[in-house]
């Protein structure tokens, strides 16, 4: 009785010829079987949120399957979350939204946020894995070299390589005869470097960590020299480069100096929280030059120079080791953070030279 209720009500009902109307029908068919699944993955950067919900909407309206507006602030609430999470954690943290279709007859995308990380150690493992050494250089750096050779007889000289990598600066100092005490962060790096100065029997005594942790212990008062090169564009804030340079200061001996890379503004520009946040996940981490002075307000280091990396390793190290990796040049130009070709960003690397009183 109810079939033939139904098949009455369906012939009561107009005839469709048309071919637009019918070409509609066909499309609905079609799209109940259509199905999307993916994922889109974007940079834990919590001044990106805006722009980061703008690209889903765009991808789920290209689907079909645009983003309800109710659904649209549930989302934005969820993403802010999870970056700020994400940025907090690390650097490397990544967000990613999958989605799939729902089944029939509902319609709409059934989504899902997760946040990945990775430390900087980590990171670094892939490029053992994944690049040709030298991973930073066949060469020492020049004006670390050169500040070393005015301290006076290698014998006399103890020398604290922060970040020491493979030994790039490492091993040709304990070469020429300085005791070389080397804390690296990366266990693969660390290995290496040991690997190296055992094979060649050096002065040089390895220690893996972080030197910002604080039970990384060093010789107090026990360095004449401390380099760290292309460390603190690791770090993600001032308050890290203070502790960094109160710990030299506690490892150095009076008279002993300390020579490291930052990354600083130029001229008055003021970065914003964004600019921030792209540096420090271009390992670039930057720094005004009154953040820099603050840092190292009331600590006894005394500036000696303050120079630019670039300048100074171009002209003083030899034609054949320049540049001393393929990624160098834009990166201590600051391109890394601001990808323009013909124009200067408004940060650069400088070395930093200071004497401990």
């Amino acid at each position: 009785m109810g079939a033939q209720s139904t098949i009455d009500q369906t012939e009561q009902l107009p005839l469709v010829t048309n071919p637009d109307i019918l070409q509609q029908a066909i499309l609905y068919k079609i799209n109940t079987r259509a199905t999307a699944r993916g994922e889109l993955v974007f940079p834990c950067l919590p001044g990106m949120l805006n722009h980061y919900l703008q690209s889903i909407e765009k991808l789920f309206t290209t689907l079909d399957r645009p983003l309800p507006e109710d659904r649209r602030e549930e989302l934005k609430k969820l993403l802010a979350t999870k970056l700020e999470q994400g940025y907090r954690t690390s650097t490397a943290s990544m967000l990613i939204l999958q989605y799939e279709s729902v089944q029939p007859p509902q319609t709409g995308l059934a989504c899902k946020v997760i946040v990945t990380t990775s430390t900087v150690g980590e990171q670094y493992k892939t490029w053992v894995d994944t690049r040709e050494p030298p991973l930073f250089g066949s060469h020492p750096d020049a004006k670390l070299m050169a500040t070393a050779a005015k301290l006076g007889n290698p014998d006399r000289i103890r020398i604290l390589d922060v970040g020491a990598g493979t030994g790039r600066n490492t091993l040709p100092l304990a070469r020429l005869g300085y005791a070389v005490d080397a804390i690296e962060l990366t266990p693969s790096f660390a290995e290496q470097l040991k690997a190296a100065a055992t094979a060649e029997n050096l002065p040089v005594t390895v220690t893996e960590g972080d030197v910002l942790d604080p039970l990384m212990r060093m010789k107090p008062a026990g360095y004449q020299l401390a380099v760290a090169a292309e460390v603190i564009s690791h770090f993600r804030d001032s308050d890290q480069v203070r502790l960094f340079l109160a710990k030299m200061c506690d490892f150095l001996s009076p008279g002993g100096v300390l020579l490291f890379s930052t990354f600083l503004t130029v001229g008055d520009y003021q970065p914003d929280a964004l600019v921030r946040q792209v540096a420090q996940l271009s390992w670039s981490t930057l720094f005004t030059p009154g953040e820099l002075a603050a840092a190292m307000e009331g600590l006894p280091l005394v500036p000696i120079s303050n120079e630019l990396v670039w300048e100074y390793e171009r002209h003083h190290l030899p034609e054949t080791a320049w540049p001393p990796t393929p990624w160098f040049p834009s990166w201590a130009t600051g391109r890394d953070v601001f990808p323009m070709a013909n124009a200067r960003p408004p940060m650069e690397l400088r070395w930093i030279l200071c004497r401990r009183s």
